[in-house]
């Protein structure tokens, strides 16, 4: 019989167990083999992407650059991944043949061949027994390990640079996930132009400059200092938005809710808003693309101004009213007054008013301050007034002081005639309702005084003022003939002095006024003139007056034993002129009470009684004024006091040095000898300490001197001044004189206080002394001269153009 065809499975079938199995781990080792080339270049592909990433190679790129890269990268890995998924299976005939790949006469292969022809039993019979043959020697096959041979595809094996990359990279970053991400971000859209600017403007006389609360930086807005901000009471906010969408901006007091500013809209696409802060509270910004933003502020309110009296009011020598006081507020005071009123008896009908008195404010650093106000000729002066004394400052806060009783003060009459008329005509400006019994009293006194009157004028003059008086129908025709009773009283007391005087009360009235309101320095320089030219007018009649009745006018040009002269009275107009110019108004404003002050000691001065000259202590005030000069020589050779027109030539300025070095030698002398004569006369251990160190300091100036150092010696001169007016006052104090009879703070031309009883120690004066005026007039004119070049920076002019504007 014949066998029929035979099948490859049945072939397959027949294989021993082992050698089955050998099949299958030889077809696997020929997967693995055609597999792993394809995936090693998926993992190349990744592992290089992956250490660009975390080394931050990709990241650096521009961002085109940056995105193509990525692209590549993801079009090879997928093209990887296609190719490996298309790797061919191995079926068994290919896994045979890598079994029995080297193996003599392949043994595997022709066990599962097939005979060419079937159906023969003898060829049947010997095809079996060459099977069972073979059978026996396919156990000896075993299956071999996969070997890729990568190094075929990777020849030049990129693959191990790739894996070290890899592991740089990964120990590289600690953030393995971010740099994927950066790597695949696509550009963001410009930002808009986004500006939040928000502006606290406190109120200028705070002094405080303008601070910004929230400023933009790369488009966002970012406030500067996220802790509260304490701002002034007044502070203006001012907030302006650009690029920003729906602007909103609200302001919420404490305890209440927001309320939404108004805006306006200064430039296309910008918003600004004003809010003036009166309480604390938060102020909120809202809008498209910007973050809300949250401000809290705080407001520190202003506190009132304080004011009192230092000193009790007091008449100065020629009658005018001198307030001294302090004042103080927590940034400035704007402005005070005296608020005088007349102490009138219920009923009354006073004819006048009594003026509010503007009062000066005290210097910078300093709370004291004083001002002199002449009101002898109002129709009320010698009464009893009330007092009080206001303050305010720019917040509109006003402070008082109690109400005081005072006397007003009056211009002295030594005229009987003239000082009953004056008094009549203060009763009649308290009170109209005694208009009658005042007429009567001008009647009895023109019967009465025709007997020893020896003017007839003065009889006229008092019957008409009665007549005026009964003839006055109302308080309007009355206040008229106050002013005709007082020029009759000064015409009667002074003769022809009194126009002279009130030309010059209208001119000392005048530039007060004008450093008060800070008038220009041309307007200053005009009115001292007109007060010099008054000045010169006055002393002309009081000459006059002096040469007609000698007896009435005393010690003229002197006070309290000093010499004042018609020169000293217009060298302090100028300086005072000087010092407006400089813009130093307080200084000149105290300059021109001092020539009140100075006035009233030259009109019909006496000699005080009972002041006896002490040899010492005006021996002593004489080396003090001659230190005092010296000091201002030498100063002139320094280089903050040199102008090169003392001497033109080095040898002139070393003359000059050697001259003052021999009067400080002869100074210093003089003060041994002043002090060796109180050592004798056992009264030397005053001021001992004070006149030592200025003997000292002396001897130093005229070493300084004969090296050379004039600026050292002006340091040393300076001292010694210090020292000699300090044991000056001890001297004084030591022989019981004390300071009772000194007034404060006045000075004449030459700088030596006024109206003191005793020496001149010139240490009693707050009005720049000279060296500090020169000073001030060269840093003007160098200011004024770069101001003058063109050639400077736009921005250095505008600054110096500010710092000139003042004067």
């Amino acid at each position: 019989m014949t066998e029929g065809p035979h099948r490859p499975e049945d072939r397959e079938s027949d294989l021993p167990t082992v050698t089955a199995r050998a099949v299958a781990l030889s077809g696997l080792s020929l997967a693995w083999e055609r597999l792993w080339p394809r995936l090693a270049l998926v993992l190349s592909i990744s592992g290089a992407f992956l250490a660009l990433a975390w080394l931050g190679i990709l990241e650096r790129l521009p961002v085109v650059l940056r995105l193509t890269a990525a692209g590549l990268f993801v079009a090879a890995l997928l093209a990887a991944i296609v190719y490996l998924l298309r790797t061919p299976w191995p079926d068994r005939r290919q896994a045979a043949d890598r079994l029995e790949r080297g193996v003599p006469h392949r043994p595997l292969s022709a066990f599962l061949d097939h005979p060419a022809t079937a159906g023969d039993g003898l060829s049947d019979a010997l095809w079996q027994a060459h099977r069972r043959r073979l059978a026996a020697s396919l156990k000896a096959l075993k299956p071999r390990l996969p070997s890729p041979r990568l190094d075929r595809a990777d020849p030049h094996a990129l693959r191990a640079a790739v894996f070290l990359l890899v592991i740089v990279g990964f120990f590289a970053t600690s953030d393995h996930v971010g740099p994927l991400r950066a790597v695949f971000r696509l550009p963001a859209a410009a930002p808009a132009d986004i500006r939040v600017d928000v502006w606290a403007s406190p109120p200028t006389y705070t002094g405080l400059t303008p601070r910004a609360l929230v400023t933009t930086a790369n488009g966002a807005a970012t406030p500067t200092d996220a802790s509260p901000v304490t701002l002034p009471a007044g502070t203006t906010l001012a907030v302006r938005l650009a690029g920003i969408g729906a602007p909103t901006v609200a302001f919420a007091a404490d305890g209440k809710p927001p309320v939404a500013l108004d805006g306006r809209a200064p430039a296309a696409g910008q918003t600004a808003y004003e809010h003036r802060l009166a309480t604390s509270g938060r102020l909120t910004l809202t809008g498209d693309n910007l973050p809300a933003m949250e401000l809290p502020l705080t407001v520190r309110a202003d506190a009132p101004p304080q004011i009192r009296l230092v000193e009790q009011p007091a008449a100065t020598a020629r009658g005018a009213l001198r307030l001294a006081y302090a004042t103080s507020d927590d940034y400035r005071v704007a402005a005070a007054r005296a608020v005088l009123s007349p102490d009138a008896t219920e009923g009354a009908r006073p004819l006048v008013a009594l003026p509010d008195i503007s009062l000066a404010l005290p210097r910078r650093g300093e709370e004291r301050a004083s001002t002199t106000s002449d009101l002898t000729t109002h129709p009320l002066a010698g009464g009893r007034v009330r007092l009080v004394l206001e303050a305010r400052d720019d917040a509109g806060h006003v402070a008082e002081t109690p109400p005081l009783l005072i006397d007003l003060p009056a211009r002295p009459f030594r005229n009987p005639l003239a000082a009953a008329i004056v008094e009549q005509r203060r009763i009649l400006a308290t009170d109209a309702g005694k208009a009658k019994t005042v007429a009567a009293t001008f009647e009895t006194l023109g019967d009465l005084g025709a007997a020893f009157i020896d003017r007839p004028g003065e009889i006229l003059g008092l019957r008409v003022a009665r007549n005026r008086i009964l003839a006055a129908r109302d308080d309007a025709e009355l206040k008229p003939v106050l002013d005709y009773l007082w020029q009759m009283a000064l015409a009667i007391e002074a003769g022809d002095l009194a126009p002279a005087a009130e030309r010059l009360a209208a001119a000392r009235e005048a530039l007060k006024k004008a450093l008060a309101d800070g008038a220009p320095p041309e307007e200053i320089a005009r009115l001292s003139e007109e007060l010099k030219a008054a000045l010169d007018d006055y002393l002309k009649a009081m000459a006059e007056a002096a040469a007609g009745d000698p007896s009435r006018l005393g010690d003229l040009g002197q006070k309290g034993g000093e010499r004042i002269t018609s020169d000293d009275l217009k060298k302090l107009v100028d300086r005072m002129r000087e010092l407006g110019e400089l813009g130093e108004r307080d200084a000149a404003a105290e300059l021109l009470s001092q020539l009140d002050d100075i006035l009233s000691g030259l009109q019909f001065a006496r000699p005080e009684s009972g002041s006896a000259s002490n040899p010492t202590l005006d021996a002593l005030a004489d080396i003090i004024r001659r230190q005092q000069e010296l000091q201002n020589r030498t100063h002139k050779l320094t280089p903050d006091g040199y102008t090169g027109e003392e001497f033109g030539d080095q040898s002139g300025d070393q003359q000059a040095l050697s001259d003052l070095q021999r009067e400080q030698s002869e100074l210093s002398r003089r003060l041994e000898e002043l002090m060796s004569g109180l050592s004798r006369q056992g009264g030397g251990e005053d001021g001992k300490s004070g006149l030592e160190g200025a003997g000292r300091a002396m001897q130093d100036a005229g070493s300084n001197l004969g090296a050379g150092d004039p600026e050292s010696a002006v340091g040393n001169q300076g001292a010694a001044l210090d020292a000699l007016r300090r044991g000056a006052r001890e001297m004084m104090r030591g022989q019981g004189q004390g300071t009772a009879g000194m007034r404060q703070g006045g000075t004449d031309p030459l700088g030596r206080p006024t109206g003191r009883r005793g020496p001149d120690f010139g240490d009693d004066t707050k009005v720049p002394g000279e060296i500090e005026v020169q000073r001030a007039r060269r840093l003007l004119e160098e200011l004024r001269r770069r101001y003058a070049d063109p050639g400077r920076p736009a921005l250095e002019l505008d600054y110096l153009r500010r710092l000139i504007a003042p004067f």
